[in-house]
């Protein structure tokens, strides 16, 4: 989201943001999206040239804020180097994977709107790339053979937006004809999730500009809304959608099928206005990215279970949690790695040597991958 252009679409379009709304409350089927605004490049060979295999072992310093004993090890296997738009680089946003498949989507740092999407196999090759001159790329999320995504646009009335396109199975390349985008409310979309048949996405930062949490199916149809003021992102623990929410900072659980309203309780955390806070949740236990207050840790209860606070004013943006350890994005202070097999404790600072902010993680299966800026992509094994 941009700050500055976001006031200014504020004061003169309030009325036509709930026009807009209403129309999207109304679509049945999803818009074409206009070619110009986009380019696909195919050409492995060139695009491969941003990506940087290798076999280094990972360091994690236990002197970092550390208690506990690593008991796996970590080996950085390749380097992702960000695409750039007319000589402009852009900063990695976020990653997802599914299958063989990966994606990593991007920004521009600034009032400039501008964004990608690197489609790659699991052994680190890129197969294909899009382009955007008008958009912003925030999250991404695979959906059979579509990739869907969300993120913010001059080439609306509102910002905010959702949008598919399909790709071949075969040889992973983005297919352009099978691409539609919907508007949504307010700003800037932040996150986007399937599960089973449908796609959930959230868009902050006023509900009363149509924030909150979606729920479409995989043509864009819209089949569920919750307002959500200041929607910062959307998880599932198997039986709920978990939203997280910046202020007033709530945790809200809604029923995947209707999003009926479940529960809701409040947190501590304390994001930065423009920041990811990112929630994950695994063994009945909810992991916030709190923002300048670290990690806190909720049951599903809302009862407190551990705090997690760093000593070098790091500011937490995301977490990742699977197989008793939790990752964690602390912006330009790295990433840290916790456990919480027993008692929750920090085991230490993961040694990257990258002075970029990292504003996502993702752990899947035995991988890391660190989306780090304009420092690009990690991706790291994890060898226990």
């Amino acid at each position: 989201m941009k700050t500055s252009r976001m006031k200014e679409f504020l004061k003169g379009n309030i009325a036509l943001l709930a026009i807009v709304v209403l129309m999207f409350s109304c679509s049945q089927e999803g818009e074409g999206v206009s070619q110009s605004n986009f380019s696909i490049n195919n050409d492995k060979a060139q695009l491969n040239e941003r990506m940087t295999k290798m076999n280094q072992s990972v360091v994690v310093n236990t002197s970092e804020n550390g208690r506990g004993k690593a008991d796996f090890e970590l080996i950085l296997k390749g380097e992702l180097a960000p695409p750039s738009i007319d000589e402009n680089k852009l900063q990695a946003t976020s990653i997802t994977r599914k299958g063989k498949l990966l994606a990593v989507s991007y920004n521009f740092k600034g009032e400039t709107y501008a964004g990608g999407i690197d489609l790659l196999t699991d052994d680190l090759e890129i197969t294909s790339q899009v382009l955007f001159n008008d958009s912003d790329i925030n999250d991404l999320t695979f959906s059979g053979s579509s990739l869907f995504f969300v993120g913010s646009t001059s080439s609306m009335s509102i910002p905010a937006f959702i949008q598919k396109i399909g790709f071949n199975q075969g040889n992973g390349t983005f297919k352009s004809e099978e691409s539609i985008r919907e508007s949504l409310g307010s700003y800037a979309a932040n996150s986007v999730l399937e599960i089973g048949s449908d796609i959930y996405a959230t868009s902050g930062n006023l509900a009363s500009q149509g924030g909150g949490l979606y729920q479409l199916s995989s043509s864009l149809q819209k089949k569920g809304y919750q307002p959500v003021e200041d929607a910062k992102w959307v998880t599932s623990d198997g039986k709920s959608m978990v939203c997280v929410a910046g202020s007033p900072n709530k945790i809200y659980a809604f029923d995947n099928d209707d999003l009926k309203e479940k529960d809701n309780f409040s947190h501590a955390g304390k994001p930065l206005e423009e920041a990811k806070m990112t929630v994950d949740v695994d063994k009945d236990l909810v992991f916030i990215a709190g923002g300048e207050n670290g990690v806190l840790i909720y049951d599903m209860d809302g009862n407190l279970e551990g705090h997690i606070t760093f000593s070098d004013n790091s500011v937490t943006n995301a977490v990742s949690a699977e197989k008793d350890r939790l990752f964690i994005s602390n912006g330009e202070g790295g990433v840290y790695v916790a456990s919480y097999k027993k008692d929750i404790e920090i085991i230490g600072k993961l040694e990257l040597n990258t002075a970029e902010s990292v504003n996502h993680i993702l752990v899947h299966d035995d991988y890391l991958y660190v989306a780090s800026g304009l420092g690009g992509v990690k991706m790291i094994e994890i060898k226990d």
